[in-house]
C-alpha cells in the first residue's frame, strides 16, 4: 500500500480552490461579455460522491447565440472532460466515446440547462465507475492479506484565462488523488480564433526551442512554493541532465501555451521539467517573443 501523504493531498484542495477562485473572478468580473457582445460565461459547478470517491468540475459555460467562437469553447470543454476518470477507457469502434453508455455529449451548440443535466451525469457515471474500480482493487488487495484504503478524488477547471477582440484563451486545470505520497495533476491550454472559432495551429514556429533558450531562462517564474530561486533553477538544471541528458535545455511545449495581452504563457506539468513540487510557468513579452511567432501568432496578437 502507497503511503498517503495528507499534506501533498491538503495543498492540492488549496491549490484547486485557488483556481477555481481566479476562474470565477474572470467570469463575474474581468469577462462579464464578450468583446462582440453576443456571449457570457457562467461558471457552473458540479460534484459527485460514492463510496471511496469524489468528482468535482468546474467549468465556465458560453452563454449566448449559436457563433463559430461559442461552438469553438464548447469543443474545447468536451476535449478536456472526454478524459475524466474511467471514461479514458474508449470505445473501440469510436476512440472519441465514453466508454459508459449512460454518458450522452450533447451537441455543440446546446443551451445551459442541457450542459448541466449533462454536467451532472457525467461526474456521476465517473464517481460510479471509479468507485467500483476501486473497491474491487482493494477485496483483490484483501484477498492476497493486503489492505488499500479505497480514495479517490478528482478535480477539473475549465475556463477562460485571457481575451482581446481576436482570441480567447482556454485552461483546463485538473488533479487527481488515490493515495501515495503525492497526487497527480496538470493543465493545458489552446488560444481560439474569434473569427471562425478554431483553435490557432501553431503559436511558435516549428524548431525554435534551441534558440529561444535565452529568453525561457530569462523569463522562468519560479514556483510560489519555492523559498530560494536560484537552488530551485539548480535542482531543474539537474533533473534536466538526468531526464533528457542536458542541464542548459528547457522544454517548449506547445500543447500548454497560450497568448494573452501581456505575452505568451507556457505552462509546464509537474515532474516535466523539474521534481516536486511546483510546476514552472514562463511568460515571454511580445516585444521579446515576436521573433519566434508563427505569422498566424502575430496577427491574431495584433503585433
Amino acid at each position: 500500500m502507497p503511503h498517503r501523504n495528507e499534506n501533498a493531498f491538503t495543498l492540492t484542495r488549496r491549490k484547486m480552490k485557488k483556481l477555481t477562485f481566479i476562474l470565477l473572478w474572470i467570469a463575474i468580473i474581468a469577462l462579464p461579455v464578450m468583446a462582440d457582445g453576443t456571449l457570457t460565461f457562467n461558471s457552473i459547478e458540479c460534484e459527485k460522491e460514492q463510496p471511496g470517491a469524489t468528482s468535482q468540475v468546474t467549468v465556465q459555460f458560453p452563454i449566448g447565440n449559436d457563433s463559430p467562437l461559442r461552438r469553438g469553447i464548447i469543443d474545447y470543454i468536451y476535449q478536456n472532460l472526454r478524459t475524466m476518470g474511467n471514461l479514458s477507457v474508449l470505445r473501440e469502434e469510436d476512440p472519441l466515446a465514453p466508454a459508459d453508455k449512460d454518458v450522452h455529449f450533447p451537441s455543440n451548440t446546446c443551451d445551459e440547462t442541457s450542459f448541466r443535466t449533462f454536467l451532472d451525469q457525467l461526474t456521476a457515471v465517473v464517481c460510479k465507475l471509479t468507485s467500483n474500480d476501486q473497491q474491487e482493487y482493494a477485496s483483490s488487495l484483501a484477498e492476497d492479506g493486503g489492505t488499500y484504503e479505497v480514495k479517490w478524488f478528482e478535480n477539473r477547471f475549465i475556463g477562460i484565462v485571457a481575451e482581446t477582440d481576436a482570441y480567447v484563451s482556454c485552461v483546463t486545470y485538473w488533479g487527481e488523488f488515490c493515495g501515495g505520497a503525492h497526487d497527480n495533476r496538470g493543465s493545458n491550454a489552446t488560444t481560439i480564433r474569434k473569427s471562425d472559432g478554431k483553435p490557432i495551429d501553431r503559436i511558435f514556429k516549428e524548431d525554435m526551442e534551441e534558440d529561444m533558450q535565452p529568453l525561457l531562462w530569462k523569463y522562468l517564474i519560479i514556483s510560489e512554493n519555492t523559498d530560494n530561486p536560484e537552488e530551485y533553477r539548480a535542482e531543474i538544471r539537474k533533473f534536466l541532465k538526468a531526464n533528457y541528458g542536458n542541464s542548459e535545455r528547457l522544454l517548449l511545449p506547445e500543447g500548454t501555451s497560450y497568448l494573452a495581452p501581456d505575452g505568451v504563457h507556457i505552462l509546464y506539468q509537474p515532474l516535466e521539467i523539474c521534481f516536486w513540487p511546483g510546476e514552472p510557468e514562463i511568460i515571454i513579452p511580445y516585444s521579446a517573443a515576436k521573433p519566434f511567432l508563427t505569422k498566424e501568432a502575430v496577427k491574431i496578437a495584433g503585433l
